[in-house]
């Protein structure tokens, strides 16, 4: 009975001792002994790295590799930290993991609950963050580990203090000897594409991308670009939105041309055009807010109605004209997850959009009532990784936000090296220390006001080098609709 008492007023006391974030999640400081990742673990399986290209196949060499945290150290696979410290809050594990990671936790085989998620970092007044632990059963958690994911399992909470201490600082010089067994240095390439509006009578929006090349820890070049240039397969296709006056109509044409680089030529006229594809509907202006290599979501204005819908293309299938439904891309079982929100749709099955939102890509519908006026709904659903292959944010939005909070859209560098932003009129790019950003830019360019992204691709290794010597000789033509 006594033992009960005990342990019935550990468990009062764990949850009793917090305070409320800005999220309003529950933060919490544990006691010595009984924060919920203490003791032993080993790892049991790489879950996945959805945000690199890195070679996958290395991590198997940590399987079964032990991880221990005590009061005063954590030894992990790659990294011994002293004097560690530990916050832990209560979280719903289906919203935390779409809204932190934007992963959907039925695809990784657990169930959904009320969970702890510990942090683990050092004492220093930054309170850097090295390490989320989520607990997803009394022995199980998965560790996330600078964007890559690993299950790992309780070995034994049962043992003294200074026995795990005994036990990391044996092992901390091996761990430490292996430390670069995450890093990702090397090439990486970053296309995004953004529209910003221009002054004119009716609704119209220019197109730019821009590439930017790291070499290592430097910043190589920033190659800018008119229209939306898009990386598909061994091409590059040219994205515009010409526009047609005549009389009383305006229509927008979204045309696609695709280009062979399979060699790399310095002249436009020796580029290869091997397909056009083009979208046009009478009387309807068209702007794009998503484009990947596969796919193109516009909002097309009806200008006879007045009407405004969202509209998601294949873009092999553009002329066609036949505008893709919410389950010609989403699973049976994502369907049924929202189930309240998919019976909205249903009123108009094609009306779906994709956009920027706190640093992912994510998923609307869209309903509009009899006078014409659009009510846009966030289905909280993770995007297909078929639809686009990087949205991930190794830096929360929150704490990106709260480094400059004119910054309206971020990304970090799949090395956790560089962050890029879109702040007031211009684009910016920032070196990050230890995982620290810094605080003065080494390159900013204006971009025009309200620049709103469409369009993000990473290339790493050699394909970092193969986008940039097409991106950088070729002449791609200018839209003047």
């Amino acid at each position: 009975m006594f033992k009960k008492f005990i342990l019935l007023f550990s468990l009062v006391f764990l949850t009793g001792c917090s305070f409320i974030t800005q999220q309003g999640t529950r933060i919490e400081t544990p006691e010595i002994g009984n924060f919920p990742v203490y003791g032993r673990w080993t790892i049991t399986k790489f879950i996945y790295n959805k945000k690199t290209e890195q070679d996958n196949f290395k991590f198997k060499d940590i399987i079964g590799e032990e991880l221990v945290f005590s009061n005063d150290y954590a030894l992990l696979a790659n990294d011994f930290i002293k004097n560690v410290k530990y916050k832990t809050k209560y979280i719903r594990l289906s919203d935390y993991l779409y809204k932190k990671f934007n992963i959907d936790y039925k695809e990784m085989g657990i169930e959904d609950s009320e969970v702890y998620s510990t942090y683990v970092m050092d004492d220093k007044p930054e309170n850097k963050t090295y390490y989320e632990i989520i607990k997803i059963g009394k022995d199980r958690a998965l560790l996330f580990d600078n964007g890559i994911i690993l299950e790992i399992e309780l070995v034994d909470d049962k043992l003294e203090n200074d026995k795990l201490n005994e036990l990391i600082l044996a092992k901390k010089d091996e761990v430490l000897a292996r430390g670069n067994l995450f890093d990702q240095s090397g090439d990486k390439g970053f296309l995004i594409g953004f529209k910003t509006k221009t002054n004119s009578s009716i609704q119209n929006w220019n197109y730019k991308t821009l590439y930017v090349k790291f070499s290592d820890l430097k910043l190589e070049n920033v190659y800018e670009l008119n229209n939306i240039i898009l990386p598909r397969d061994d091409s590059f296709s040219q994205i515009t939105v010409q526009r047609e006056s005549k009389s009383n109509e305006t229509t927008d044409k979204l045309i696609v041309k695709d280009y062979k680089n399979t060699s790399y030529n310095n002249s436009e006229s020796e580029i290869v055009k091997t397909e056009t594809e083009e979208l046009k509907y009478d009387n309807n202006i068209i702007s794009i807010n998503f484009i990947t290599n596969n796919y193109v979501n516009i909002e097309k204005l009806d200008l006879d109605s007045n009407i405004r819908n969202l509209r998601i293309y294949k873009l092999k299938d553009l002329e066609d004209k036949k505008p893709l439904r919410y389950n010609d891309f989403l699973s049976e079982d994502l369907i049924s997850s929202q189930s309240d929100k998919i019976e909205m749709l249903k009123k108009d099955p094609y009306n779906l959009g994709i956009y920027r939102n706190n640093g992912f890509w994510n998923l609307k519908g869209r309903l509009s009532n009899k006078n014409n006026e659009v009510y846009d709904f966030d289905l909280n659903l993770v995007l297909p990784y078929e639809v686009n292959k990087y949205n991930t944010l190794n830096i929360p939005m929150a704490d990106i936000k709260n480094f400059k909070s004119s910054i309206k859209d971020g990304f970090v560098s799949p090395d956790n090296n560089f962050l890029i932003t879109l702040e007031n009129n211009k684009i910016k790019i920032y070196n990050i220390n230890e995982g620290n950003i810094v605080a003065e830019p080494i390159f900013e360019r204006d971009i025009g006001n309200d620049a709103t992204t469409i369009m993000t691709e990473w290339a790493t290794g050699r394909y970092a080098n193969e986008w940039q010597e097409v991106l950088s000789t070729n002449k791609w033509g200018v839209n003047n609709g």
